[in-house]
């Protein structure tokens, strides 16, 4: 079994990087693989800040210009490209393409939309079908990444553990070879081992606190997009605007 000259030399190093500088291959392995999931975990949740944070300023702003009283003024305004960051916008497109057939509406088409007026209610199955198939696909697409931060939360502390395991092991192994069991033989092993325990903690908690608070997100998105699938097609195929309050 490796032992770290750390272990060895019984010095006294307080200093946390001399701890680590020193320590054997298996502890430096586990500090290495827990940085790695430390640093993708951060990404990660930087990465889901920023989207949910444009996600959540554009989909108030969608709903004030969505409940416009003018029904077709209402659909031009949420179909702009400053509402591209929420997945309202993705589903109010694919009520439109399923309603009225038109894909990436123009101004000719706005105008076309307005004449035509509200679909029939024979559609509005039809298209509460598609929206459905919309919102999942948007739900799937807020989800990625998080078995990142998921399986960073229940590995590292396993991984901590099992350099405190080693580390352990190693101090009984160095306190045998010196034939001393004094705190100056023991403490520095102590003081290794439990350094991994203190990296698989450190890139566990924010992993944790940061995939339920996506989760959380998550299922107030798909609460929006449930309102907003019955509101657009109740606001498509009714003969009043009463659907957007």
């Amino acid at each position: 079994m490796p032992i770290s000259n750390f272990l060895l030399s019984g010095e006294t190093e307080r200093s946390i990087v001399g701890i680590v500088l020193s320590s054997g291959p298996v502890a430096k392995s586990i500090l290495l693989i827990l940085l790695f999931l430390s640093i993708i975990s951060w990404s990660v949740i930087l990465q889901k800040w920023f989207r949910f944070h444009r996600l959540n300023r554009a989909s108030r702003q969608f709903w004030k210009n969505y409940r416009k009283k003018h029904f077709d003024q209402a659909l031009h305004d949420c179909a702009s490209g400053r509402f591209q960051s929420t997945p309202l916008q993705h589903l109010l497109l694919t009520g439109i393409e399923r309603g009225y057939g038109i894909r990436n509406p123009t101004a000719g088409d706005w105008q076309a939309i307005g004449e035509s007026g509200r679909l029939s209610h024979e559609k509005a199955e039809r298209i509460e079908r598609a929206i459905d198939r919309a919102a999942l696909l948007e739900l799937e697409s807020l989800e990625n990444h998080l078995t990142i931060l998921a399986t960073t939360a229940n590995v590292s502390p396993f991984l901590g553990l099992f350099g405190t395991v080693w580390g352990v092991m190693g101090s009984f192994l160095a306190m045998g070879s010196k034939g001393s069991a004094n705190l100056a033989v023991v403490g520095p092993g102590i003081a290794e081992a439990l350094i991994t325990t203190l990296a698989g903690l450190a890139a566990a908690i924010p992993a944790v606190i940061g995939y339920n608070h996506f989760l959380g997100q998550i299922r107030l998105v798909s609460t929006d997009l449930e309102r907003f699938r019955s509101s657009l097609t109740d606001r498509l195929t009714r003969g009043s605007d009463r659907a957007a309050s």
